[in-house]
């Protein structure tokens, strides 16, 4: 058990490193102003994976084990062309969002507002299906036949990371002018190391199980 939690938390934490749309959406809003304001933006994967998560289980939860083994291998190519895609983006470095003004950025909309346009960012991108549907879904069938309790585990280590590392990156990209790009990389390496190391995991295992 205490493994699958580890398990979790360590993607949640990958996850939430990665660069997309919600991330690059809320830091925006954190350097425009400050992270009283923009931490409710974390908020928007809980709201907007609700019907994924749903749909992805109930699919998933039909499914053999063989299959799920299949997916999974699948899932674990997905998450190493991610970590491929982060080290690009490191090999091409690291620049924090400019600050620079534009027609509303002196314009603090009401924090539901932005709250909404953040989830409708998360919803309409492919990556919370795609997670889900080959990392994170199987995961949680193959713990939940062997005991809910430790699928439930799971996914709470799993967002409970995953929202404390968004909520890390608000507060770290409000201090930017004092710790500067290299602690972001710093951080974004680690993600790095922690999804090739889940992402080798997941097709190691997946392959041991159905060879």
């Amino acid at each position: 058990m205490i493994a699958l939690i580890v398990r979790g938390i360590s993607i949640g934490f990958a996850a939430g490193m990665t660069p997309g749309p919600l991330q690059i959406f809320m830091l925006m809003h954190t350097l425009r102003h400050g992270a009283r304001y923009a931490l409710w933006l974390i908020l928007a994967p809980l709201i907007s994976d609700a019907p994924v998560v749903t749909i992805v289980l109930l699919v998933l939860g039909q499914a053999s084990s063989d299959l799920l083994d299949a997916i999974g291998l699948l899932g674990g190519l997905f998450v190493l062309y991610i970590a491929w895609g982060l080290w690009q983006q490191l090999r091409n470095g690291v620049h924090l969002p400019s600050e620079a003004a534009d027609t509303d950025a002196a314009i603090r909309q009401p924090i539901p507002v932005n709250l909404r346009k953040a989830v409708i960012i998360n919803a309409l991108g492919p990556g919370a299906w795609l997670f889900w549907g080959t990392v994170l879904g199987p995961l949680v069938i193959d713990a939940w036949r062997d005991t809910p309790t430790h699928a439930v585990l799971f996914v709470l280590g799993f967002y409970g990371m995953f929202l404390l590392t968004m909520a890390g990156l608000v507060i770290l990209f409000h201090q930017a002018r004092r710790l500067g790009a290299q602690a972001v990389k710093i951080g974004l390496w680690i993600g790095l190391m922690v999804l090739v190391g889940f992402g080798a995991s997941l097709i190691w295992e997946s392959l041991h199980r159905l060879l």
